[in-house]
């Protein structure tokens, strides 16, 4: 045999141990009741199913594992059947919030088939809080008790009457803190068709888990009700900061077109009385544009607080440009003397430079002229 196919062959060996090494068990069938969501303390529960055991080194099981079955449920009781060659033994049983069977009664030659049956039922627990509870987790322990392979978890919730009840009361309260910014951003002319659609089904569902009795049924309508209340919650947190950006864009652009309006149709642009306007300005159009960043990165309730200061800043610096906009226009000549004054200011080394060398110019005219006079005389 050549060299090539020796390697091959050896590759497909080890393969094939490999394959047989890691199997594992595998749990199927699994049947919960009841199907919806425990009370606590109070519903009865069950799950059954069954566990199928692969090949591990030419033996159904490692002789040194072992096979735990936990849960959550109260006062717990297990029943398991082992399957050998499809035949049945009688069932074991078992109390307690785990067992373990250990790999010895598990581990036939690869050739048998091996199974176990189970069923384990108990009391939901006692909650504090709504929550999930294991109601059956099936894993294969190594040596110092490492997980081998995947472990199968199965959870339900298990619902608490009592905090069911206090958390009605607080999103009653949060619809009533919603309803007062939906007026707001309503006065403000905010199209508010699709946040009225659902706060119309939350204030539904929220009255249907009030008047419930059956406990599932309170904490389904609650469900529903708290999730379309985060939407609108959602919605008018983007609604308030495009509000607030816009509003801080309206007295920014136009104190905008007042400073091109000095600097164009009035020549003040080197007004002093113009610019502590363009600075101020500059300041709240930062903001304003740290406020678009903020929404942008989806930061909207700190977008809206951004837009908020630039617009606060964008009012004052509107003022004072509408103010000055005022004095400018009642006197015509106010911003072209202020121009003049300006362009003087700024020209008067200028003209000084050309007055100095227009003397020296004209004294040495004088003395060059007085000096060839003496020449011709001498």
């Amino acid at each position: 045999m050549s060299r090539p196919l020796q390697v091959i062959g050896i590759l497909i060996i080890l393969i094939s141990i490999v394959g047989v090494a890691s199997a594992s068990i595998s749990v199927g069938n699994i049947a919960m009741s009841p199907s919806g969501d425990l009370v606590s303390g109070q519903t009865q529960s069950s799950a059954s199913f069954t566990v199928n055991f692969g090949s591990s080194g030419g033996y159904t099981f490692e002789t040194t594992n072992s096979l735990q079955m936990e849960t959550e449920l109260a006062d717990a009781t297990w029943s398991y059947n082992v399957i050998l060659d499809g035949i049945e033994n009688p069932a074991n049983t078992e109390a307690g919030p785990n067992i373990r069977i250990s790999g010895w009664e598990l581990s036939y030659p690869s050739d048998r088939t091996i199974s176990l049956k189970v069923k384990v039922a108990g009391t939901a627990p006692v909650v504090t809080d709504s929550t999930e509870k294991v109601i059956l987790r099936v894993r294969e322990l190594g040596s110092g008790n490492t997980l081998v392979g995947t472990e199968v978890v199965k959870k339900k919730m298990v619902l608490n009457p009592a905090k069911i009840g206090e958390t009605i009361q607080s999103e009653s309260a949060r619809m009533s803190s919603l309803r007062n910014e939906l007026d707001q951003l309503a006065g403000s002319g905010i199209d508010l068709t699709t946040a009225e659609a659902k706060y119309g089904q939350a204030n539904a569902y929220l009255q249907s888990a009030e008047t419930a009795t059956d406990t599932t049924r309170k904490q389904s309508d609650l469900s529903s009700a708290q999730k379309l209340l985060d939407e609108i919650e959602d919605m008018v947190l983007v609604m308030g900061a495009e509000h607030a950006i816009s509003t801080a864009e309206g007295s920014i652009g136009q104190t905008e077109q007042l400073i091109s309006y000095f600097k164009v149709n009035k020549s003040m642009g080197s007004d002093a009385r113009l610019m502590p306007i363009i600075t101020r300005w500059e300041i709240a159009a930062d903001k304003l544009s740290d406020a678009r960043d903020l929404f942008t990165e989806g930061k909207y309730a700190e977008a809206a607080d951004k837009a908020s200061e630039a617009a606060t800043k964008g009012d004052e610096v509107l003022n004072d440009a509408m103010a000055l906009k005022q004095k400018v226009d009642s006197n015509p000549l106010s911003g072209i003397v202020s121009g003049l004054s300006g362009a003087i200011s700024g020209t008067i080394v200028t003209i000084v430079i050309i007055i100095v060398i227009a003397v020296v110019a004209i004294v040495g005219i004088i003395l060059f002229r007085r000096r060839r006079k003496w020449d011709e005389l001498g």
